[in-house]
């Protein structure tokens, strides 16, 4: 399927819409071509890997009342994509008007440049040189005399999407990314004590993807977590590793700041606009420009721009601060922020995130756990806050106690009780230093004291 097949069969279907029904406002396309690779490990050794392409095209066609008609195909002729599109008028013609729908989004003269979005080397990579990256997981684990067993994975992707609208908006853009991922475990031989670690990279490019330092970060963390040692309770020092700042902070705000979850009132933010939610350290935004990002797009799954996004500043959640499609959009009566999101083709825009991101402080992590004379680093737990209410109250899974700004023993039966709110009024201390994991970036995170509630009471 080369550019010339996709225009002609985007205007066959479109002209087809235009003379079938009378009533439809209007209609978007949306083609995607990808090609991927996938390995997987199980117990260090490589149990499955697997090769493939898909590729199809899915249609809306929306009435003057709002209904909507959605069907899709991977089969890529006239007649696939006539029945298609046949299919999605009789969706429509018994759907449910809906009074909040405007319109799809119009054209746009110009769209951002993002560079480094996209990986030849990657387009055109073969099984057998992704083996290669498999193997250095493999290697580490195998060398290691603690570690007992190790999953994991190495994926590449390659797409290309175009979309259409009968508004006249003509988008395509191509793009590549690449994930490995190591999850160790390992034994105390003295103890007989097990523990795992994780760790994963997810990049644009192949040439980025270190196999090596994924698996030894990963072990490094299991290591850290073995032997574990109950404590009392007590209301200390929280710090956040990066992963526990997605967890406790960027997931939730992310959630919290879809316009659905929003418009639905269901989330902990609501009414919360253009007031102090945190203290000054609170610093989010959704980048979708940085070149070479995970999750950077010149354009969301409408074809509408992607842009920087700023939700918090300084505490204070902004009144522009949430995430739109072209949907919620029309329904505040605001332009669509470029959030609309696709899991594929064959699925109809929710809303998502770009690069959602925390920003860094100016103060080394070093420096940040010296000044904790006592207090707990939360790394994992398996808990999530309620979106409804921001409590939260979990097990910490992957911690550590802290003694006089040293890393001391991890923690056994040790659970943690706080509101998101709460928690980001606590901040006072932002790392210098940040990870990336996906479309999150997050620091080292201190909150100036949480509850914890520990099994030797």
């Amino acid at each position: 399927m080369d550019n010339s097949d996709v225009y002609t069969l985007a205007k066959f279907c479109l002209n087809l819409i235009e003379h079938k029904n009378s009533e439809i406002k209007c209609t978007d396309l949306f083609f995607e071509k990808s090609k991927y690779i996938n390995i997987e490990i199980e117990e260090n050794s490589i149990k499955n890997n697997e090769i493939g392409e898909d590729n199809g095209v899915s249609i809306r066609v929306i009435n003057k009342n709002g209904a909507l008609g959605f069907a899709y195909t991977n089969v890529l002729n006239r007649k696939a994509i006539e029945k298609m599109c046949n299919n999605a008028i009789k969706m429509m013609k018994v759907g449910t008007p809906d009074s909040d729908f405007r319109d799809l989004p119009r054209v746009f003269n110009n769209y951002p440049v993002v560079k480094d979005l996209f990986d030849k080397n990657l387009k055109y990579l073969e099984i057998e040189e992704s083996l290669n990256y498999v193997d250095a997981l493999i290697k580490i684990c195998a060398d290691d005399e603690m570690a007992i067993s190790q999953s994991g994975n190495f994926a590449a992707d390659y797409s290309k999407t175009y979309i259409f609208n009968s508004n006249g908006l003509n988008a395509l853009k191509k793009d590549t990314s690449c994930l490995i991922s190591s999850n160790i475990i390992v034994k105390d031989k003295l103890s007989n004590d097990t523990s795992s670690g994780y760790e994963r990279q997810v990049e644009r490019s192949l040439k980025k993807i270190d196999s090596t330092k994924v698996a030894n970060l990963a072990l490094e963390d299991a290591k850290r977590n073995l032997n574990r040692k109950k404590i009392k309770s007590m209301k200390i020092p929280l710090l956040l590793t990066p992963k526990g700042t997605i967890s406790l902070i960027l997931r939730p705000i992310a959630a919290a700041v879809n316009a659905e979850t929003f418009q639905y009132k269901r989330g902990f933010l609501v009414g919360k606009r253009g007031q102090m939610i945190g203290s000054k350290f609170l610093n989010i935004e959704d980048n979708g420009l940085i070149d070479g990002a995970p999750g950077s797009q010149i354009f969301d799954d409408e074809g509408v721009p992607c842009k920087n996004k700023k939700i918090i500043e300084m505490g204070k959640f902004l009144k522009s601060g949430l995430l739109y499609n072209s949907y919620t959009a029309g329904k505040d009566g605001v332009e669509s922020s470029g959030n609309a999101s696709r899991s594929s083709y064959s699925s109809i825009p929710s809303i998502g995130i770009t690069n959602f991101i925390m920003k860094s402080g100016n103060i080394p992590y070093e420096e940040i756990i010296k000044d904790i004379k006592e207090g707990i680093m939360l790394d994992y737990t398996g808990d999530s806050v309620n979106l409804s209410t921001g409590d939260f109250s979990g097990l910490i899974l992957r911690g550590n106690l802290i003694n006089n700004g040293e890393i001391s023993h991890p923690l056994n039966e040790t659970m943690i009780g706080i509101n998101v709110m709460d928690l980001f009024k606590k901040i006072d201390a932002v790392s210098k230093e940040h990870k990336v994991y996906g479309a999150f970036q997050a620091p080292y995170v201190r909150i100036s004291s949480a509850n914890i509630i520990g099994g030797a009471d």
